[in-house]
This record gives structure tokens, sequence and C-alpha cells, in this order.
């Protein structure tokens, strides 16, 4: 089956705005990020979409809302889909993952998850990917989680850092190849 798997990164947090890297559980929208969730709903509500998985993490949640109230879409929020670590090589050993419950009950990947956990659940996440029942998909998630995905799916021979952005859309598309397109943004060295 011909798959089209959508992968949008949350919009703008007070980290990315300050530059800093965060794998943080709670790390809130900006004034622009809300913006950013806003203005991707036309073009979203184009793709012809089937369903929406999304991380646990409340920027993932809060990007795809706007989107979640005009659209009818099934939505199921996945721990597996949370931000983890940047991973910059490819000899790191896979590790067991472990999840912990946030005071809403929400799981979410223990806060001292190493790199191989990391990857552990980069396998779970596309394990969840491949099993879904509907063709075209909108994954919310995190940069980390795209570029691991990417690196999985595209099975290269050496760790590739893709570009990503604030509500940076990505096109995973699965059949007899597997290609990759950059939907809302342009590919920077």
């Amino acid at each position: 089956m011909q798959m089209d798997i959508f992968l949008l990164r949350h919009a703008e947090t007070l980290s990315n705005q300050e530059g800093r890297l965060s794998s943080g559980m709670d790390d809130t929208l900006t004034a622009l990020g809300c913006e950013q969730a806003h203005a991707i709903v036309s073009g979203l509500l184009s793709l012809r979409l089937d369903a929406i998985l999304c991380s646990p993490l409340s920027r993932a949640v809060k990007t795809v809302q706007p989107f979640l109230d005009a659209s009818s879409l099934p939505f199921e929020i996945h721990p597996c889909l949370a931000e983890g670590q940047l991973v910059l090589t490819s000899e790191v050993p896979l590790m067991p993952v472990g999840y912990q419950r946030l005071s809403s009950g929400v799981p979410v990947p223990c806060s001292d998850e190493s790199p191989g956990a990391f990857l552990q659940r980069v396998e779970h996440a596309k394990d969840l990917l491949l099993s879904q029942q509907y063709p075209r998909i909108l994954v919310v998630t995190h940069g980390h989680m795209i570029r691991e995905l990417l690196n999985s799916f595209l099975a290269l021979p050496s760790k590739t850092r893709f570009p990503h952005h604030n509500c940076g859309l990505t096109h995973l598309s699965i059949g007899e190849q597997v290609t990759v397109g950059f939907v809302n943004r342009p590919l920077i060295p």
C-alpha cells in the first residue's frame, strides 16, 4: 500500500526563539508560534489527510489544535512521537525505552532518556506509522524525531541532518520507493 506521511514540526516555542535546543516537556508556544499554528490550517486542509498522530508534548498538541478545530479527522496522541536527543552518530546501540506520566496522566519518555533509548523509540514510531490503516497521515512531532525518522525510513549509510523549521512540513512517500519532499520549506545545506 502506498502511504503518504506528512511530518509537521511544532510551531515556535520560547526555546526556539531564544536559540536553545529543547527536549524538555513544557516548552510553550510564543505569540508567533500561535500565529504559525493558525497559518498552516488551510495548507493542511488541502492535503486531504485521513488521520492525525501527535506527540504528547504540549507544543505539538497546541500546534495542531487549530487544524483539529477545522477538521473532523481521527486524532491520537502517542508518547513514542515525543522529542528526544540530538544524535550525531550512527554508532549508538539501541536501548530499552522507559516512560513516565505527567501530572495530567499523559505518558512521556523518561527525562533521563539515553540516546539509545531515543533511537529505539524512533523505531517504535516507525512501526506505529507503518501499522496505520490510513494512506495519508499527519504526524505532529519535533525536529530530532523528524530527523531520525527520515534517517530510518531512508536507511541512509550515515547520519544525515535534515533541515527543519517551525511548522516545517516534510512529505514522506512510502511505496515501491521511499521519497522525501520538503513541502513548505527550502532545502538548506
